[in-house]
């Protein structure tokens, strides 16, 4: 297990997990909220800040197929 972009690939499965956490925890909470007042409304702050942590999300994992494909290609030794 020496290959540098298995270990890429792995890196961005786990980033993509980790900030998968936060915006998991905003929804449960503007849930909670939702269900307390119907009025509620998401901040936009919050909103935005999701938003960002999505884009991240997507973006990484976006590159853990382009890391299969390098791998199966034979690069990273």
């Amino acid at each position: 297990v020496y290959n540098w972009v298995f270990w890429a690939k792995m890196a961005a499965f786990g980033m993509v997990g980790l900030l998968s956490i936060i915006p998991t925890v905003r929804f449960i909470s503007w849930n909670r909220q939702a269900s307390a007042n119907p009025s509620f409304l998401v901040p936009a702050t919050e909103l935005a800040s999701v938003k960002t942590y999505i884009r991240a999300e997507a973006f990484i994992f976006l590159l853990i197929p382009v890391f299969a494909a390098a791998m199966a290609r034979g690069y990273g030794y």
